[in-house]
């Protein structure tokens, strides 16, 4: 069903009731920003061609496939596009998308064709129009089932839901779940708006097993996602899930889902979740110690193994092999601010916990600039040893050629620091230089330092 999974995600609408925490110092997106721009023209207005005797099933293949066969033009021909491009494309499908639309609605339709000409309205954006297809196709066509019958539900509780007619919309979400196939983002949209229109309503009894699916659905369709988008994805979750129980007053069932949040992020792991994680605590309950992490048992995942292009003052190392070790990972630039604040700490640390296990690794890129000059790469490699000596920074650096280990661990903004204890679990996150940031930290170094070492298997020596 990827078909309704993109048509529902056209007229999507996630109530937003807390912002994502911005960095100190950016770091990567998931897709870099167009560098080019291409100039466009708008269209002359065409009519419907009455005479087109194409099926309703073609009709809408041919709006639903526009955008996608333009893109791929483009790309076959590298011509460079942006935005008001991307923009004026979608324009333009959705203005065939309602003449093929105009078309078909001129013809005696059966009941299949009913719900292609709900299709074309949906992509069109007309959707009243799309809301009254879908009741007619599924009110004519009793029978109907699979995909069809799935698209015309899903569509209807959309609809019905952003006009505030929430039984109805009730009655076609249950049907949705009752039939198969499924598409897991498409069950997320369908439960987002069933919250929304809960919550414009102030029924938030009634939110609130819509917010508990949408938070399970998440779970299930972010992983799939790409780092950032997956974080965004189940912050919005978390986020409508503990605004519904404070307004139910459970404040404590808010507390309990925003900490799961925190946990799947040091799991993971990504900085960017976390910090999201971190804010919406605070929001939840302003008297909670959001440093104070809940004492549960975390069992060890295979991290992100780093990909580095040069080692300076470290022989080349794995993850998997420092296991036994205390490991943080500090990612830092040599033009970050905050980063040099945090500097002093981990020199202490370093000197403090090195003999009793403690590995730090300083994790950056290779820029390509630096104090406002043009570098080579072995340029820069000397920049970077000079400037490694100049702080008296006694622990090793790990530079990397990409933004990878960044996307890898969802760095969002340096710097971020990742504390993995001697299994290989993270089990903190730093995402600041922040004086109380940085006491947390500090506690939670000694406390995983403390900790003994796992037992070496059976047939393996110790290193």
């Amino acid at each position: 069903m990827k078909r309704i999974q993109l048509l529902l995600l056209v007229s999507l609408g996630v109530l937003i009731l807390g912002s994502s925490a911005r960095g100190q110092s950016g770091r990567v997106k998931d897709i870099a920003e167009p560098a080019s721009t291409v100039e466009t023209k708008k269209p002359a207005d065409e009519k419907p061609d009455t005479n087109d005797s194409r099926t309703a099933a073609q009709l809408f293949e041919d709006a639903d496939t526009y955008a996608q066969k333009k893109f791929a033009d483009f790309e076959k021909r590298k011509m460079p596009y942006d935005q008001r491009l991307d923009e004026k494309i979608n324009q333009e499908q959705r203005d065939l998308a309602g003449r093929h639309a105009t078309v078909l609605a001129a013809r005696k339709l059966e009941s299949k064709d009913v719900y292609y000409l709900g299709l074309l309205y949906n992509l069109a954006k007309n959707f009243d129009a799309a809301l009254e297809a879908m009741r007619r196709f599924l009110t004519e066509d009793k029978s109907a089932t699979g995909e069809p019958a799935q698209n015309a539900r899903a569509l209807i509780a959309i609809q019905a839901a952003k006009k505030g007619l929430l039984p109805e919309a009730e009655i076609r979400l249950a049907e949705y779940a009752q039939n198969q196939p499924q598409v897991v983002e498409d069950r997320y949209v369908l439960e987002n708006w069933m919250v929304s229109g809960y919550f414009k309503n102030k029924d938030y009894e009634h939110a609130l097993p819509h917010a508990q699916e949408l938070w399970k659905v998440a779970k299930s369709a972010a992983i799939k996602k790409r780092t950032f988008a997956r974080d965004s994805m189940l912050n919005d979750a978390v986020t409508l899930l503990s605004e519904t129980d404070l307004k139910l007053t459970k404040r404590a069932d808010a507390v309990a889902v925003v900490q799961e949040l925190r946990a799947l992020a040091l799991k993971f792991p990504s900085g960017n979740l976390y910090k999201m994680a971190m804010r919406r605590l605070v929001q939840v309950d302003p008297t909670i110690d959001p440093f104070k992490l809940p004492d549960t048992a975390t069992e060890a995942v295979a991290l992100p193994e780093l990909l580095v292009e040069e080692w300076i003052d470290q022989k080349p190392a794995k993850l998997s092999g420092l296991r036994g070790q205390v490991v943080l990972l500090d990612f830092w630039a040599p033009w970050c601010g905050p980063c040099r604040v945090t500097f002093p700490r981990l020199q202490r640390w370093h000197e403090s916990y090195k003999a009793k296990g403690l590995v730090i690794l300083g994790v950056t890129n290779f820029y390509g600039r630096a104090e406002g000059k043009n570098l080579t790469p072995a340029q820069e490699l000397d920049y970077l040893r000079s400037f490694k000596k100049t702080f008296r920074l006694p622990y090793g650096f790990a530079v990397a050629a990409s933004e990878e280990n960044d996307r890898n661990y969802a760095v969002a903004s340096i710097p971020t620091t990742f504390l993995i204890d001697r299994r290989g679990v993270v089990r903190f996150i730093s995402t600041g230089s922040g004086d109380l940031e940085n006491a947390a930290l500090n506690s939670m170094i000694k406390k995983l330092i403390d900790e003994p070492a796992p037992p070496t298997p059976a047939g393996i020596a110790k290193q």
